[in-house]
């Protein structure tokens, strides 16, 4: 895959669950009256996660310019690397957890067709998740 059609669908599915959130979030209660958004704010908080290790790795090798590899990374990349190394056992073992919360509450009511915009941002969220989680696992900081 292009690794700017990658970034496209990552940032794509970031933005998209937080306008589809937005939007389930301002959709009228149902007929019995209640708003049923737990699964929504579960979704919310496990979106967390994967937004860090986007916002990480632009400023890291898209906007620094820096590599996973130590050696590789030069004079003006380490303190990236570094910040990459110290960040990654915390992508590395809280993604798979985000995208498990995520897939779990994804498949929690409300379900389509009246609460699609919620099921759409959970979606996204999950989308999200699966993309840092293969980002953090291909770019395993190397000395």
């Amino acid at each position: 895959m292009n690794p700017w059609l990658f970034l496209l669908v990552w940032v794509g599915s970031q933005t998209m669950s937080l306008v589809f959130a937005i939007l389930a979030v301002r959709q009228p209660p149902d007929a019995t009256g209640q708003r049923r958004l737990g699964s929504l704010w579960v979704s919310g908080l496990a979106s967390i996660l994967p937004l860090i290790t986007l916002l990480l790795f632009l400023r890291v090798f898209v906007i620094g310019g820096s590599s996973n590899v130590a050696q590789l990374a030069g004079d003006d990349g380490y303190s990236l690397w570094s910040l990459w190394f110290d960040a990654w056992p915390i992508l590395f073992f809280g993604n798979p957890i985000a995208f498990l919360v995520a897939l779990v509450a994804a498949f929690l009511p409300p379900y389509p067709p009246s609460h699609w915009r919620s099921f759409a941002s959970r979606a996204c969220v999950v989308v999200a998740a699966c993309f840092a989680w293969h980002t953090v696992v291909t770019f395993f900081p190397d000395a």
